[in-house]
């Protein structure tokens, strides 16, 4: 059997980390490269492989099966137009890209531009992959069933939290909008606070319009126009990852973690519960194997008209302090 031939683009500090998610997942780690050259060689010293230089070579011409974009830089955020021709040719020699971090970054950097269109014919779910993505972890599987005979939820809270090796606090954001769209909808307000990691007394720094490089804590409460509720944390400053979601709805009370799900009736009875085996890998790896084996290429695509325009409201009700709507930031910037 052919083994999978893997490049990753990082940041030097999460050498450690990617060495893992390859050797987790069978795949032949042959080249690393880093946004800021110079610091390519010391990180594939560091992980025993090549060093390489230009992502975008790579993308259109490298002998690779799948390339592992653990941190973009800039790439897809400011030369938006010509990245996104680089996804189309890898995609077109069969090239898997996987990302860590949203690309795109910002609904505001794709208006007027034919990312609108991949966006909306659902083609850039084919061309780069985020990861991982809670809605496809092994956990929300097995709880599918069970969210079935629960029906609707009437609110929730949700904490997702995990090292900055892992992505980004606009990764975190990303994924916890694609989760709670999928469970609850788009909601009609969002009402949103970010706290960078360097905020002290009289320190309040503020979030642009991209996820890209964002770090911290933001914290959110979304109301939806029929009356159900969500609030959500996210954090890329933790030691190690954790989620956890708390859902209540007519049928009881919901409880999910990384180590499983309990569902108790009103009265407190058991109606379901299921326990995760702890030797499961990360899902990092899982999914990356699924992706590899075009698994992937058949599960639920991320509707990111509508994360998108989530994510940007959060940023902007973050600047002005206000309650945002997703749905105008879709109309504006994201309709075709």
């Amino acid at each position: 059997m052919k083994t999978t031939r893997g490049v990753a683009w990082i940041d030097p500090g999460q050498a450690a980390f990617v060495r893992g998610v390859f050797a987790r997942s069978g795949i032949d780690l042959v080249g690393v490269g880093c946004p800021e050259g110079h610091q390519a060689g010391k990180a594939a010293a560091e992980i025993g492989c090549e060093s390489v230089d230009d992502l975008r070579s790579v993308l259109t011409g490298g002998d690779v099966d799948l390339v592992l974009i653990a941190d973009p830089g800039a790439f897809g955020d400011t030369e938006i137009g010509q990245d996104l021709e680089v996804l189309r040719v890898a995609h077109a020699r069969d090239v898997v890209v996987a990302t860590l971090e949203p690309i795109p970054a910002s609904a505001a950097e794709v208006v007027g531009t034919d990312w609108v269109e991949a966006i909306q014919s659902g083609v850039l779910n084919a061309m780069v992959r985020f990861l991982p993505r809670t809605r496809l972890s092994s956990m929300m599987v097995e709880l599918q069933t069970a969210m079935e005979t629960f029906g609707v939820i009437r609110s929730c809270s949700v904490s997702m939290v995990a090292p900055r090796v892992h992505g980004s606090l606009g990764a975190r954001l990303f994924d916890g909008m694609d989760l709670v769209r999928a469970l609850m909808g788009v909601p009609e307000v969002i009402e949103a606070s970010y706290v960078s990691p360097s905020s002290g007394r009289g320190l309040h720094p503020l979030p642009g319009q991209s996820l890209r490089g964002l770090h911290g804590e933001c914290t959110m409460n979304l109301r939806y126009p029929d009356g159900r509720a969500a609030a959500m944390m996210f954090s890329d400053q933790a030691g190690v990852a954790s989620t956890t979601l708390v859902a209540m709805g007519a049928e009881g009370h919901l409880v999910v973690n990384d180590h499983g799900f309990c569902w108790r009736s009103p009265d407190g009875e058991l109606v379901d519960s299921f326990t995760r085996s702890e030797d499961e890998a990360d899902e990092v790896s899982r999914q990356l194997v699924e992706l590899c084996s075009g698994v992937g290429a058949t599960q639920a695509p991320i509707e990111y008209a509508s994360v998108l325009s989530m994510t940007h409201a959060t940023l902007l009700s973050s600047r002005t302090g206000q309650g945002e709507s997703p749905e105008t930031t879709k109309r504006l910037l994201l309709e075709v």
